[in-house]
């Protein structure tokens, strides 16, 4: 069947979207499933660009994926509030603390660094120019290990998109490598956070990270396939969805710090961006597999800046774990609720 796979942001929730993928993969293929479409925004966009450069290897991008995270992005926690012992309740908070305290003072390996001139107040004056972190070796990053992609005029490549932003219209741009080349600027684009990273110019127009709208990217993803021929409802052709969503709807404890209310509102706001929509005329999406992330007790503390080598390794389980249950139940109708949802 004709497949959709589409990655949420999140930020290191993306290494849930890895692990996530290495079950995906080999279901696909032992499916004789045919993949027409990557896409994500955010690190969502990073993770789809990754798997649909290395979808024809015999594992199709998953090992790739999990380099990615576990060599590239990891970043040893600096004990900024001690060192954690034990596996109690407080050692574990003791280690969110530490990583997300890492990544946002110290950086990460490979994504972004800070600029601590750029934090004093008068410099807000000028936050567009002069953003908190610099992202020299994401762009590095992205060359290496995206590289700039096109499948137009091969129909046999999948179709790898990414959405962003428009900063001046407000509107939800799709670039998609059946328009357009689609490379590091793009990929960029999606990921810019507002005042945390520079605006990325791409055409003459300025773009940030896609997850910054309350628009979904499937709508124009889904009727981009339509016009391209690669998918044709209209003659009763099925289309299977996969959904890899980093925020769920639960939470596991009650929020307390201003970070931790601050995750829960941007949790909130990302809630079924993915869920797919009618799109007369057709059948629209036959089949719809929902791998949504179940909360972790440290999450409102971690959140999306904890990239300490034990915080992605739990998350990349949990994709694989949460996927192989979703998976299950993957012949559920459209519409319905699986896996994690369920």
């Amino acid at each position: 069947m004709k497949t959709v796979v589409v990655f949420q942001g999140g930020g290191a929730l993306g290494a849930f979207g890895g692990g996530a993928w290495a079950t995906v993969a080999p279901w696909l293929r032992a499916r004789g499933d045919r993949v027409v479409a990557l896409a994500g925004t955010s690190i969502g966009a990073l993770n789809a660009a990754l798997a649909a450069r290395h979808l024809r290897s015999a594992d199709m991008g998953a090992q790739a994926l999990l380099r990615l995270w576990r060599e590239d992005i990891a970043t040893p926690s600096v004990p900024f509030l001690g060192l954690p012992l034990g596996d109690s309740a407080g050692a574990a908070a003791l280690r969110a603390w530490n990583g997300v305290l890492t990544g946002l003072l110290c950086g990460t390996r490979h994504l972004y660094r800070p600029q601590p001139l750029h934090w004093l107040p008068w410099v807000g004056l000028r936050r567009l120019e002069h953003p908190f972190y610099d992202r020299a070796a994401m762009w590095a990053l992205l060359e290496r290990e995206a590289g700039t992609q096109s499948s137009a005029g091969a129909p046999a490549q999948p179709l790898l998109a990414a959405a962003a932003v428009d900063l001046m219209s407000g509107e939800l741009r799709l670039f998609d490598s059946d328009a357009a080349p689609l490379g590091p600027a793009e990929l960029a684009a999606s990921s810019a956070i507002p005042m945390m990273f520079d605006p990325v110019d791409v055409g003459g127009r300025r773009y940030w990270d896609g997850d910054m709208a309350r628009d979904s990217l499937l709508p124009p993803l889904l009727q981009r396939l339509i016009e391209s021929g690669r998918w044709r409802p209209d003659a009763g052709e099925p289309l299977q969805l996969v959904s890899i969503e980093q925020f769920g709807r639960p939470l596991a404890e009650v929020p307390q710090s201003g970070l931790q209310l601050a995750y829960r509102a941007f949790n909130l706001m990302q809630l079924d961006k993915l869920v797919p929509p009618a799109l007369p005329p057709g059948p629209g999406v036959k089949r719809w597999v929902r791998i949504t992330r179940p909360p972790l007790p440290e999450d409102g503390i971690s959140g999306q800046f904890d990239y300490s080598p034990p915080r992605l390794e739990a998350l990349i389980a949990q994709g694989r774990d949460t996927a192989r249950s979703a998976l299950v139940g993957s012949l559920t109708p459209a519409g319905e609720q699986t896996g994690a949802d369920r």
